[in-house]
């Protein structure tokens, strides 16, 4: 039986000396240092090329955060970024079972016994989509891929897009919805992620989604929409349809007609009047997204151009400072809809986050800008309707757009307009020192305070 024995060379004066005797300690360490740091400089490149390797290299367009003196005013208001964020992971996560999608609302306990704290149990795809932008400004990479991978898991479908809704309380009309809203939010957030973290089997999904909402020109595919239905009776006037411009678009009245009594309608006969067609909202016309998606190659060259004339023409000359609801392509050309649930309206909602598209590519006509400014420090709210006759703002007040305000604000640096969104938003912070909810935004609704996850991270992305 062969013995193993340690290799001995001679040294000096013929003692038989170890290799290994032959190093300090010192020497011993570098060495294994660095062929630990060779075995992981393999091992990572190895792991880069399974994962990045294929991944093309995408350019999103920088946009300048608000700066101390904004931030100021935000905390002049309750409103402290850093504090809402924390509260509203803290309040909103790891509830009802689910532990890292976010809900649609949050109730605390009420006053009784019989208010305990629930969670909606519903998950907006929307809502998800600013969350992941939040993890990815606050460079939690971790929260974020894990976001990510459960989202493709669970809102994914075959038909390249996404669901609008998951949870264990979504209704038999909410399950299989795929609205372009909600996947074009969840676009702008999943492409973001990308930019900081990707991997190339994420530009594949990234791109099966592009071609789900955009066609071969760049343009949004239409959906099925939901538009007022405007009827030809006493209580409706149309003018002349020959009576045309001479640029050959028709007038707003002559197309779509303008309820006289429209401002008395009542929501049950604004839902009688409702029609269907196959068009496209302005509001999903995300000018910034079209024009990164444009500059980096992934849909037709023109398309931002195009998309920026269709928006801008989507306003009806001084007659009303506010865009279209949505268009939609007739053999005549675009055909645009002013009025999306009620007749005789503008959704002042609907008409505002194509605002805040336009501010932010410089864009924004000064007249709808205005109208936006003075309807906020007049009413110190932002009301859903514009009635076309009166002139009069009525309808809920649109909460989620708070939080485009604040952007427009800041695109147009207007530091008062700025203060008075805060003053609105302010108003409804936690501020006592013992609520669970301190410094988050609320919503008063049936003596409940409830919690919106669209309030809390639109507000947080925007100051």
């Amino acid at each position: 039986m062969k013995r193993r024995t340690l290799k001995f060379i001679e040294k000096g004066s013929g003692n038989k000396v170890p290799f290994l005797a032959r190093f300090t300690l010192q020497q011993k360490i570098i060495a294994a240092l660095l062929l630990v740091a060779v075995i992981a400089g393999i091992t990572a490149y190895l792991l880069y090329v399974r994962t990045f390797g294929n991944a093309a290299r995408i350019t999103l367009t920088a946009h300048e955060n608000p700066g101390y003196e904004w931030e100021q005013i935000a905390a002049d208001n309750n409103i402290m970024s850093n504090y809402l964020w924390g509260r509203t992971k803290k309040l909103m996560l790891n509830k009802d079972g689910e532990d890292i999608l976010i809900p649609t609302y949050y109730k605390i306990a009420g006053r009784l016994v019989s208010q305990p704290a629930e969670g909606s149990q519903i998950y907006d795809l929307s809502d998800q989509a600013w969350l992941l932008d939040c993890y990815v400004s606050s460079g939690d990479a971790v929260a974020a891929r894990n976001l990510k991978n459960r989202v493709v898991s669970r809102f994914h479908s075959d038909s390249g897009m996404y669901l609008s809704f998951a949870g264990s309380k979504v209704t038999e009309e909410q399950k299989n919805v795929k609205t372009t809203e909600d996947n074009i939010t969840w676009l702008e957030a999943y492409l973001r992620y990308y930019c900081a973290y990707g991997t190339s089997r994420d530009f594949q999904e990234i791109k099966n989604l592009i071609g789900a909402l955009f066609d071969e020109n760049g343009a949004l595919r239409p959906e099925q929409l939901d538009v007022a239905h405007y009827v030809d009776s006493l209580y409706y006037r149309f003018n002349d349809p020959k009576a045309k411009e001479q640029n050959g678009n028709s007038t707003l009245d002559e197309t779509y007609g303008v309820g006289v009594g429209g401002d008395q309608e009542t929501e049950e006969e604004s839902a009688a009047n409702l029609k269907q067609v196959k068009g496209v909202k302005l509001s999903n016309v995300r000018l910034p997204l079209i024009y990164d998606l444009e500059k980096n190659g992934l849909i037709a060259a023109g398309a931002y151009d195009r998309a920026l004339r269709l928006v801008k023409e989507a306003k009806d000359g001084a007659e009303v400072p506010f865009y279209a609801y949505a268009y939609e392509k007739t053999e005549n050309g675009i055909n645009y809809i002013y009025s999306g649930s009620r007749a005789g309206t503008v959704d002042v909602g609907e008409s505002i986050i194509v605002m805040a598209n336009l501010a932010r590519m410089k864009e924004l006509d000064n007249e709808s800008y205005t109208a936006l400014k003075n309807l906020i420090l007049n009413e110190r709210r932002i009301y859903g309707k514009y009635y076309i006759v009166t002139g009069n703002y009525g309808g809920n007040e649109v909460y989620r757009q708070y939080a485009n305000a604040l952007e427009i604000a800041f695109d147009m640096d207007d530091r008062d307009l700025y203060r008075a969104v805060c003053n609105c938003v302010g108003a409804r912070v936690a501020t006592k020192s013992s609520s669970p909810a301190i410094y988050m935004i609320f919503r008063e609704q049936d003596n409940r305070y409830v919690f919106y996850a669209s309030d809390n991270l639109g507000v947080r992305k925007a100051v």
